[in-house]
């Protein structure tokens, strides 16, 4: 049995538009003030180059958390988008953002393993890893809000059941 994509309205594709271009502007701002502040910044300098090794490998473990999180959080969504509460969501364009929001933050997370890879070897970079941190932290954050809307939605309807 085939499930008919769930069409999403006019006023849900302009949300999706505004939607991601202020995620996408909020984000960049998050990762270029992280850059700034550690560029110049002789105290983090010093902190870094005595502990590099200690951080590079906690935000290996962090970013292979998260990429593992996402990938589970991922599939569930695409497993339960028939759901009834999410086929409103789709009309709204509120599930396309959290889609993308899934995605960015994925792919962030996939940035900061590679740059604490890239960290190991190379600590001039310390100012661009803590951008792409910067700019996972707040993605995942904004995964997260969406999740305990509809966690809190999905139970509400449970109980007045």
């Amino acid at each position: 049995m085939m499930k008919t994509p769930v069409k999403i309205s006019a006023r849900g594709d302009i949300l999706y538009k505004v939607s991601l271009l202020i995620i996408f502007g909020v984000l960049l701002g998050a990762g270029l003030t992280a850059y700034l502040f550690c560029m110049d910044n002789p105290a983090i300098g010093r902190i870094a180059d005595r502990h590099i090794d200690a951080l590079a490998n906690g935000l290996m473990t962090y970013a292979s958390i998260s990429v593992g999180f996402l990938l589970t959080e991922l599939a569930l969504l695409l497993t339960f988008s028939s759901n009834p509460f999410f086929i409103s969501w789709q009309r709204s364009g509120k599930f396309k953002v959290w889609m993308s929001l899934n995605i960015i933050a994925l792919l962030s997370s996939i940035g900061v393993l590679v740059s604490s890879f890239i960290l190991l070897g190379w600590d001039g970079t310390l100012p661009f890893v803590m951008g792409i941190l910067a700019v996972n932290a707040l993605s995942m954050l904004f995964v997260f809000i969406p999740l305990f809307i509809v966690a809190g939605e999905i139970v509400g309807n449970k109980s007045s059941a």
